[in-house]
């Protein structure tokens, strides 16, 4: 018991510690990078500290962030960057899942590992393996090295793309179109984004989010090809997102708006302190070398084919 109560209180003090980060003029810019780096120092050096709610915290405070950036973004603002990101997210997705389907004969590795490495590429990483494998019926070791490459991968995307953008000439605005379609998961995207400031980190959300609702029309085409109804949903974070936007649009109070956009960098910091507390040694070895390569080589080509689309933008 007492060594339970002592994860809880190192989870609860750098949680604090984390808020604070995001909180502190002189640190909140780095918030994001640091909490990645204190989550993964803490989950490997005392693991008791992990909740084995890991993955339902970690979803509902990166939701939660999502959802409070809306209320910094207008509506047309919303609705113009969605709509012209709506033709680039479909050539980005159809290019790495043709891709991922034509090289998975040349690697040895099972059927449904590659279609949801390739799925958790082409869309937005485990939230796309998650739910494309309740209808493929994958087996959790299936589900579990396609979960490691990808949160490999979106670790390496989150510490290299502030150190790419440096290297290129892309706008702040381009960099932000640049990570929403080459980085897997939401968390990475935004952490990544925010390194570039408001104007990156505002188009990669919304561009990010319309990226993920592709979700739905895959979800539903390959509930059909596996003999089921056909399954319709959408994210309900990203309704409430769009309703933020929509109240923070239409209502005069913009010094609490602005606040709770605020605040939601501190979620977000917080969510990217719960994906390091994951970044386990067993975790990342469950990915084998050949998952790492095969899922290399489709991010390669996305980060090609996202740089393309971001530079025309």
């Amino acid at each position: 018991m007492s060594a339970i109560f002592r994860g809880k209180a190192t989870l609860g003090f750098f949680l604090g510690l984390v808020a604070l980060l995001a909180l502190f003029p002189l640190t909140k810019s780095w918030a994001v990078g640091m909490a990645l780096f204190l989550g993964a120092a803490v989950g490997n050096v005392r693991p008791s500290a992990v909740p084995p709610e890991l993955g339902s915290w970690r979803k509902i405070t990166l939701n939660t962030a999502v959802v409070l950036f809306g209320f910094g973004l207008d509506i047309r603002q919303v609705l113009a960057v969605g709509s012209q990101g709506f033709w680039q997210t479909a050539v980005s997705l159809g290019v790495v899942l043709a891709l991922g389907f034509a090289l998975r004969r040349f690697f040895s590795l099972p059927p449904a590992t590659t279609k949801l490495i390739t799925v958790g590429t082409a869309i937005c990483g485990g939230s796309a393996i998650a739910a494309v494998s309740s209808v493929m019926k994958a087996r959790d070791e299936e589900v579990g090295v396609a979960m490691g490459v990808v949160f490999l991968l979106n670790t390496v995307a989150l510490l290299a793309f502030p150190l790419l953008a440096k290297m290129t000439s892309l706008s702040p605005e381009q960099y932000g179109v640049w990570c929403a379609l080459s980085i897997h998961d939401t968390s990475s995207v935004v952490g990544a984004a925010a390194f570039a400031g408001d104007g990156a980190l505002s188009t990669a959300t919304i561009l990010k989010l319309t990226r993920t609702l592709w979700i739905t029309p895959l979800v539903f085409a390959l509930s059909l090809l596996e003999g089921g109804k056909g399954k319709f949903s959408v994210p309900p974070f990203i309704l409430l997102f769009l309703l933020a936007s929509i109240i923070a649009s239409a209502l005069p109070f913009a010094p609490l708006f602005g606040a709770l956009a605020s605040l939601g960098k501190v979620f977000m910091a917080e969510a990217l302190f719960l994906v390091g507390l994951g970044l386990r040694a067993a975790a990342l070895q469950r990915a084998g070398w050949r998952g790492v390569l095969f899922g290399g080589a489709l991010w390669a080509v996305s980060l090609g084919v996202g740089f393309g689309l971001a530079s025309g933008s």
